[in-house]
């Protein structure tokens, strides 16, 4: 998935700097026109939700989610595996019915071709319901590749060992 997510990251990258654009000009069209773009605020806010969805399975490859390890270094290493464990069935459940409910909201949302309401232009919202659907789907994928592949290796996700053989730390003898 490592070609996927990124793909997925720089997506959303590309969004918070459209997101910056949108702003500036928003803000410069006010001071200098005195009139404010029409629709802005909706997109922003479609952009900000994608940039957020999106960013939920490079996240988790790179295993750069906020986790609270201050018990599970205290507890034996055969425990502190099997919570990690319940914790990714719990997630990868938890995220699937959560990108099934989305799915079927974004499925609904194109069905009647839904707009935001309240602005003059009208803002599609199921493109972007849909865009959420694909990044909980990706999540809920990127859970189920960590889960297996903490499995087969045995070690929880702070593990970060180095490979059979190799000393990461030279030793008096070896010198650096």
């Amino acid at each position: 998935m490592g070609l996927y997510n990124k793909l997925m990251g720089t997506i959303g990258g590309i969004l918070i700097g459209a997101m910056m654009l949108l702003i500036v000009t928003e803000v410069l069209s006010r001071l200098l026109v005195g009139r404010s773009i029409e629709g802005t605020v909706e997109i922003v806010g479609i952009f900000l939700a994608l940039a957020v969805f999106f960013g939920f399975s490079p996240c988790e490859e790179e295993k750069s989610h906020v986790r609270v390890e201050l018990l599970l270094r205290r507890l034996p290493d055969s425990f502190s595996f099997a919570l990690n464990i319940g914790a990714y069935i719990l997630a990868i459940f938890t995220v699937a019915v959560m990108a099934w409910q989305v799915g079927l909201n974004a499925l609904s949302a194109w069905m009647v071709k839904e707009v935001l309401p309240g602005a003059k232009v009208q803002v599609p919202v199921y493109p972007a319901k849909a865009a959420a659907f694909v990044g909980y789907l990706a999540f809920c994928l990127q859970l189920c590749v960590s889960l297996f592949f903490m499995v087969r290796s045995r070690k929880g996700p702070r593990s970060h060992a180095p490979a059979e053989g190799v000393n990461p730390v030279p030793t008096e003898d070896e010198g650096p």
